[in-house]
């Protein structure tokens, strides 16, 4: 029996090819011994259709390539979490563990990138050189201030979704630890002051998302003058370490400096984020202790619980650009998976946390118009 031309066409063309064919042989009902007939169509001129089909229509690229599954982990290992400026090799086992987390919560391909450049500009044009074979770009560990560069140069050039997950997925489990965190402790989040401690790649995306969420009062601390200068810029107010403490209602701190957050500083009713791993700026039970309502540290509220969904969301939407809605999506998404526990988020490795996170960023995408699924 001749293997029907249009399922080499559509079946062997697609991800996960191999175990798709071997199942539609079996429902067919034919013999495994066709499997060489198959082998033979493919290489000519099943594959052939293909590429042409794709040289037509690059959109087609979408149905019968990987494209759409396939994520690069982009990094030049210049702000290592934890572990600073180890260079890109050394960061690779940090990129193939987001790889890993990426096909086991997502079912999505991530492929480690590797870069020893580390100018904004030469990095942007060796990514937008290799952008086709990928349907997202992840930076990772990239440092300040040249990431926000980078990450703007690639958003400029490419058609597909560019994100900076030490940014942005930080910014979108933090929003959603605090949604909850006003549910339990009855704060009004666009009302309160929020104090940011640390104002790099975390402190800024965090920033930028809390402002889009629609919190105006947003006070900063960082050595770094010019990093102050960006918040400033984006209508937060600079302050000093101690006054951030006596005047904010909610404290955030992304610094990577274990213990910098006193003990006496923390005020009866305040809301404490420390976020450095592996060690926080304040332990969860000592700013209790001192008379926080909430707290707690980057262990629990971690990029994990965003970046699977997030993707997943943008390339099933086939999404040019990452979109602030679609990161409030997934930030509600989060905190609506939690909203029911003792914990401010859910348990990480709940599949159907990044089913539903995925959904939410899918439909915003489609909302906010810069979906191009059909």
């Amino acid at each position: 029996m001749k293997i029907p031309e249009i399922l080499i066409v559509e079946t062997v063309h697609q991800p996960g090819s191999l175990a798709r064919v071997l199942q539609v042989i079996a429902d067919a009902g034919l013999a495994i011994e066709h499997l060489t007939a198959l082998r033979r169509d493919q290489g000519k001129p099943g594959v052939a259709r293909v590429c042409l089909a794709i040289q037509k229509d690059p959109a087609a690229a979408w149905e019968y390539t990987a494209l759409g599954s396939t994520v690069a982990v982009v990094t030049n290992g210049t702000a290592v979490l934890g572990l600073g400026n180890i260079g890109p090799l050394a960061g690779l086992p940090v990129m193939e563990g987001k790889a890993a987390l990426f096909a086991e919560l997502a079912g999505l391909n991530g492929v480690p990138v590797l870069l020893t450049e580390t100018e904004p500009k030469r990095v942007a044009d060796i990514v937008s050189g290799i952008a086709s074979s990928f349907g997202a770009i992840q930076l990772e560990d990239f440092a300040a201030p040249e990431c926000f560069e980078i990450e703007r140069l690639l958003r400029e050039r490419l058609a597909v979704p560019v994100l900076h997950d030490d940014q942005h997925g930080t910014a979108v489990v933090t929003l959603a630890a605090l949604i909850n965190a006003a549910r339990r402790t009855g704060i009004d989040l666009h009302a309160s002051c929020v104090g940011q401690i640390g104002l790099g790649a975390a402190g800024a995306g965090i920033v930028r998302l809390l402002r889009a969420y629609g919190v105006e009062r947003i006070l900063g601390t960082d050595l770094n003058a010019a990093a102050v200068a960006r918040l400033v810029a984006a209508g937060g107010e600079g302050v000093t370490l101690e006054a951030l403490m006596q005047r904010a209602d909610i404290v955030i701190a992304t610094t990577g400096v274990r213990g910098l957050i006193k003990p006496q500083w923390v005020r009866k009713g305040q809301v404490i984020l420390a976020l450095s791993n592996p060690d926080p700026e304040i332990e969860p039970l000592i700013a209790r202790e001192q008379g926080a309502a909430l707290a707690a540290d980057g262990k629990g509220i971690n990029n994990v619980l965003a970046f699977p969904g997030l993707f997943k969301g943008a390339l099933a939407a086939r999404a040019r650009s990452f979109s602030d809605a679609m990161l409030m999506a997934a930030a509600n998404a989060i905190a609506g998976f939690a909203c029911c526990g003792d914990e401010l988020v859910p348990d990480p490795l709940d599949k159907r946390l990044h089913e539903a996170v995925s959904a939410a960023v899918r439909a915003a995408a489609a909302d906010s118009a810069v979906s191009t699924a059909g």
